[in-house]
């Protein structure tokens, strides 16, 4: 969301953002673009969370998930009792399949840019911009036949 300049919408779209802190470590980056943004976002309203302690790390660590994603989806699942109506935002496909079995809300970058479409805090014109950058000027996969169905959606 920091590399599409749109991390405020978390803010706007839900009530708590917590993230952990090896999150906090892989995005925060003093040469990258989005750094100021991070920084004051961290400082500001998303709340850094230590990670419980749990079995469940090392389950998912055996995986092969990367450690941010391990400890955001433990973070999401000791969580979810006290916050029965929290979503986890998680990119990654074998992330997104382990948060379900764990009986998690899911929902990704695009997911996000379209609830906030939803919502009106994006145009459309705008939306499908941030997608577009987002597939083809960084890392970031999809499948053409989403990426096509995402696009014609938001016309």
């Amino acid at each position: 969301m920091g590399k599409l300049g749109l991390l405020s919408l978390l803010q706007q779209l839900f009530d708590h953002v917590l993230t952990v802190p090896s999150v906090k470590e892989e995005v925060l980056d003093s040469s990258a673009s989005e750094y100021a943004t991070l920084q004051s976002a961290f400082s500001d309203w998303l709340i850094v969370s230590d990670v419980p302690k749990s079995v469940l790390s090392t389950r998912l660590s055996d995986m092969g998930l990367h450690q941010g994603e391990v400890d955001t989806l433990v973070l999401a699942y000791h969580t979810k009792e006290q916050q029965s109506d929290s979503v986890i935002i998680i990119d990654d496909l074998a992330a997104r399949d382990v948060a379900r079995s764990l009986g998690l809300r899911v929902a990704g970058t695009i997911g996000i840019i379209l609830r906030a479409t939803k919502n009106g805090l994006l145009t459309k014109n705008e939306s499908r911009a941030r997608i577009r950058f987002l597939v083809e000027e960084t890392s970031f996969r999809m499948s053409a036949a989403l990426y096509s169905r995402v696009i014609s959606g938001l016309e």
